[in-house]
């Protein structure tokens, strides 16, 4: 793993939504009523245990049930989920609430507000009724998370305790309405052979409703439907491959993918029915194996797309390993023919994902390098300003089919940061392409172009060196003021802020604050009249997206306005416990 920390982005239960309907159904009571059926607000612990070690490991037993309580409810298994329910549990339903405030937001979105203090109280039996209830209703249910966003444990006596929940799921109605939910609240829990919850408290509950689901999933009728091997099966021990491509292959004017993997190469190519049908062995594009990055590109000014794939490869000492990146060069028709041969391409890179710019503007396109550290080697040698990365690449392109040449030292870029991702444009409007890494354990740069074929890091200067875990970046005009605004990826750690709250006494408040930021989030920089671009606060939306990995900002519903496609996810093991 990268990081020593766990990051409990925890699934679990949606626990059902805001109207079970029928005459059956809870009815809303008051606390009064409440009160008389023997439930009062969850209180604290009398006496908190103290120990930080012991109550992150009793925190991280309680997510890693709730996990598993919330696949069992996204399969809609609702027998199996009573497992995760003491017998003489008691908590707040969701049937038939009022509404204290709707609004309708951007794209159509519905958004309710429901009043929660005079929720009916149900035990075990009533809980489940409500959720084939709700569940019922859903043709499918697309997700359910459960976040742990606090916890306190009594000490003493049998393990027992209270923790601050997030709850969020998704599902479709059968007619293609989406929905969303989200509350907070309070659970109680104990330890009766395995954590179960025997109290919940609601203290919010919101729903989103979209008339119509803005996509339809097609991966497998489109035949992209590929399951690549689990991470940490014997197929898949590497993390390093992740990144895909799209380009006109063929030139038939429609998108063709690239996908790298463990074992070989992918390469779809569109057919005239709107299917895609692999041919990376036909095509020449199947080997080497391993990619961590690919990009299209006319790399010798042809008129038809090139294909650069970067990979991991040493040559430390007498060790050599891995593969060197690898071009392959288009013959007009989309079939390639892997370029060996050329200048710069025999030296071996720890490259994780490359960006494409004419950084010297001489017509012909170069390549940045964004170069990680070796994983499988050694650790990086901080959290925080990490030293031991290897260098990055600006492989300038020589012109004319001849190769490329890495001037990323003379140029002062090569650094030594743990570097996963970059994108390029032009952020000042001075007709020449600007450069932004994100960087793993450190800080990001900003390498504005000087338009003489140098940069100058400015991160600083234009407020943008976002000290985090960069994992992917994105420019566009995201308020649509004309200039150009910037969004970066990185982790967002439940874990990691439930135990700062714990320190936050104990800390010195610089620290602490560079400690926040690492478990943050995504960050959206708009850009100022004068050139700086200023953080959006988180209050504003947008900068979530959990254990982000890359970033990118595209009109998805063709709306005129820009969209964020983020991908995110970590697993470890069987399951997501560390997710």
């Amino acid at each position: 793993m990268r990081h020593p920390h766990r990051i409990l982005l925890l699934s679990a239960s949606a626990l059902l939504f805001f109207s079970c309907g029928g005459s059956d159904a809870p009815q809303p009571s008051t606390p009064e009523a409440q009160a008389d059926q023997g439930f009062t607000p969850i209180a604290p612990p009398s006496n908190p245990m103290t120990n930080l070690e012991l109550v992150e490991d009793r925190t991280e037993e309680v997510a890693d049930r709730l996990l598993t309580f919330s696949a069992e409810l996204v399969k809609q298994d609702f027998v199996a989920a009573l497992d995760w329910l003491a017998d003489d549990f008691k908590g707040m339903g969701f049937a038939q609430l009022p509404v204290s405030a709707e609004t309708t937001q951007l794209a159509g979105v519905v958004s309710q507000d429901f009043d929660v203090n005079g929720a009916p109280i149900v035990d075990k039996a009533g809980l489940l009724a409500s959720w084939e209830e709700t569940f019922g209703k859903w043709g499918e249910v697309s997700s359910v998370i459960w976040k742990v966003k606090g916890a306190e444990f009594q000490q003493g006596g049998r393990p027992m305790g209270r923790i601050k929940l997030y709850i969020h799921a998704t599902g479709i109605l059968p007619d293609g309405t989406m929905q969303s939910f989200s509350a907070w609240g309070w659970a109680r829990v104990k330890r009766v052979g395995d954590w179960v919850i025997d109290r919940l408290e609601l203290t919010s509950y919101n729903i989103k409703t979209l008339t119509q689901a803005p996509f339809v999933e097609v991966t497998s009728a489109a035949g992209v439907g590929h399951t690549f091997a689990r991470f940490g099966s014997d197929q898949n021990r590497s993390f390093h491959f992740n990144g895909a491509a799209a380009g006109d292959v063929d030139g038939d004017g429609d998108w063709d993918l690239f996908v790298p993997s463990d074992d070989r190469n992918y390469l779809y190519i569109a057919l005239p029915d709107g299917t895609y049908g692999e041919q990376a062995v036909e095509r020449g594009v199947d080997q080497p194996d391993d990619g961590t990055g690919a990009v299209f590109l006319d790399f010798d000014n042809d008129g038809d797309q090139d294909l650069f794939v970067a990979q991991v490869g040493w040559d430390i000492g007498d060790e050599k390993g891995g593969h060197h990146c690898a071009l392959y060069t288009n013959d007009g028709s989309g079939n390639y023919t892997l370029a060996s041969g050329l200048a710069g391409l025999n030296n071996p890179f720890v490259a994780y994902s490359p960006t494409v710019l004419d950084y010297d503007g001489d017509g012909w396109l170069d390549i940045f390098l964004s170069c990680y550290g070796m994983v499988e080697r050694e650790h990086n040698d901080s959290w925080l300003q990490a030293t031991n990365g290897y260098p990055n690449a600006l492989l300038r392109n020589l012109g004319e089919g001849r190769g490329f040449v890495d001037v990323a030292e003379e140029l002062g870029m090569a650094g030594s940061q743990w570097s996963y991702a970059s994108a390029a444009a032009d952020i000042d409007l001075d007709g020449d392409p600007d450069l932004y890494v994100a960087n793993d354990y450190g800080d990001n740069q900003f390498w504005i172009n000087a338009g003489d074929g140098s940069f100058e890091q400015q991160s600083d200067a234009r407020g943008v060196t976002d000290r985090g875990n960069g994992m992917g970046a994105s420019f566009g005009d995201l308020n649509q003021d004309g200039l150009l605004d910037l969004y970066v990826s990185n982790m967002s750690s439940t874990a990691g802020n439930r135990i700062l709250d714990r320190l936050e006494d104990s800390i010195d408040p610089e620290i602490l604050q560079v400690l926040r930021k690492l478990a943050a989030g995504n960050s959206i920089f708009f850009q100022q009249a004068d050139g700086t671009l200023k953080r959006s606060p988180k209050k504003a939306g947008g900068v979530g997206a959990n254990w982000a990995w890359s970033a990118s900002l595209v009109d998805l519903n063709l709306d005129g306005r820009l969209d964020v496609f983020c991908t995110n996810g970590f697993v470890t093991g069987n399951l997501a416990w560390d997710t």
